[in-house]
């Protein structure tokens, strides 16, 4: 979640080169900043001049834009201005949803082909690892019969995913019993997940905007993307869902966040009432 607080009277760069810099982080991320957001932003971008002796912030913006090592900053910058909430089971009502009511439909439909899960935006792995316990927890559907993927574009968080390490923020969704049945205390205040749910997720980097890289994709069954297109203007939700029904098999479903909505942004996903929930497909021909 972007963290949006109000800026001083003095800035680091000037309004123009601060609309350049938001319009070329937007064309990289679909990520978008404002007025409002202004002071973290150039904070943010402030501390990654500091870290490569880079004197002025139009000298950063050309850094960004030519410099040989300009990929390697860019996954810094985008570490820094992104920031993960998130936790176990969280909105479990919709997650038990899936557990309960789309996968049997996802399983049926399958005729015996394996079945394939994204979590996009995954932060810190908390969504991905549920997902897997749930399937676990079900005891239906063979790990050697489903994949789950997640990604994120920020590196730092998904080196955290792939720990499997986590304290008790993390928890603060279920009970002690959860804790208890799926992790084992690892040092003062942490805990590690089993082995058994941390080899049935697949961590790798992905930008939601590098549009080339989804022809990597194999076709989904489901698409998690929740609380992720908050941060997204029109334009990049678009983008964005256009490239999700793509990587779509037919009849598959597409899970957004609770505060997130499909309105006037696609009408190429359906939203379905399932008894315990509302969620997206895509329409079998």
């Amino acid at each position: 979640m972007l963290d949006i607080l109000k800026g001083p009277q003095t800035w680091l760069m000037e309004d123009e080169l601060y609309r350049r810099f938001c319009a070329l982080v937007h064309e990289a991320t679909g990520l978008s900043f404002g007025e409002n957001s202004r002071f973290f932003f150039e904070k943010r971008v402030e501390m990654r001049m500091a870290a490569i002796g880079v004197a002025t912030a139009r000298e950063y913006y050309q850094y960004l834009l030519y410099d040989s090592e300009r990929v390697a900053e860019w996954d810094q910058l985008i570490t820094h201005i992104t920031t993960n909430e998130t936790y176990f089971m969280r909105e479990e009502r919709q997650l038990r949803c899936f557990q309960k009511e789309v996968m049997p439909l996802v399983w049926e439909r399958s005729a015996g082909k394996r079945v394939r899960i994204w979590s996009s935006g995954c932060s810190t792995g908390e969504e991905a690892y549920s997902i897997a316990i749930l399937l676990r927890e079900a005891g239906l559907y063979p790990e050697n019969r489903v994949e789950i993927l997640a990604t994120d574009i920020n590196t730092r968080v998904l080196a955290k995913a792939k720990s499997a390490l986590y304290t008790e923020a993390a928890f603060r969704a279920v009970d002690s019993s959860f804790r208890r049945q799926w992790f084992a205390p690892e040092g003062a205040g942490l805990f590690r997940l089993r082995e058994e749910i941390r080899r049935r997720v697949s961590f790798s980097r992905f930008n939601l905007f590098e549009m080339d890289k989804y022809n990597l994709l194999l076709p989904f069954d489901v698409i998690f993307c929740r609380n992720v297109i908050i941060y997204f203007d029109l334009e990049a939700k678009v983008k964005v869902m256009e490239r999700f029904h793509d990587k779509m098999r037919p009849g598959g479903f597409l899970l957004l966040g609770h505060s997130e909505s499909l309105i006037s942004v696609t009408d190429r996903f359906k939203l379905i009432h399932l008894p315990t929930d509302l969620v997206y497909t895509k329409e079998a021909p």
